[in-house]
């Protein structure tokens, strides 16, 4: 899975208790039915158990910017985003996954041109963006990660 960036609130996908606004993880933790549905993710949830399912299922997570861009403006975010996808080529090449899913529309354009040119476009699962999962996609991106995993024939 690629996203954006860490985001600047402080919360990380990997850090091992949750803030209180952790919706990439906890909407992906809800699709895969690592967490229940309808309950809420509150401050300082032990996310280790399910980080470890989470990688020990082959999932990880892997960011198109290593620093926080979701506080520049949408010109310098882009910018950010072109700068850094040799790098994050680099990354996947290393990781050598199965399959690969593009988080987030501000991102999908740059980062499929990337792994189109690096031979890595047969990978990816999804052919249109998969929207981050708040300010009301949250059903949206579950649906489409749920999707994706199907056509990869992995569990959801």
């Amino acid at each position: 899975m690629i996203a954006e960036s860490p985001p600047s609130s402080g919360g990380f996908f990997y850090f091992d208790t949750t803030i209180g606004k952790d919706h990439l993880f906890r909407e992906t933790m809800k699709a895969l039915k690592l967490w229940p549905q309808d309950e809420p993710m509150r401050r300082s949830v032990d996310k280790r158990p399910m980080l470890r399912r989470f990688q020990s299922s082959g999932f990880y997570l892997l960011d198109a910017c290593v620093l926080p861009v979701d506080k520049l403006s949408p010109i310098e975010r882009k910018k950010a985003v072109l700068s850094q996808t040799p790098r994050l080529v680099h990354e996947v090449i290393e990781a050598n996954p199965p399959h690969i899913l593009v988080v987030k529309s501000s991102i999908f354009k740059p980062v499929i041109a990337a792994l189109r040119e690096a031979g890595l476009w047969t990978r990816v699962l999804n052919s249109g963006p998969v929207p981050f999962p708040s300010h009301g996609n949250q059903p949206t991106y579950r649906t489409m990660l749920r999707r994706a995993l199907n056509k990869a024939r992995l569990p959801s």
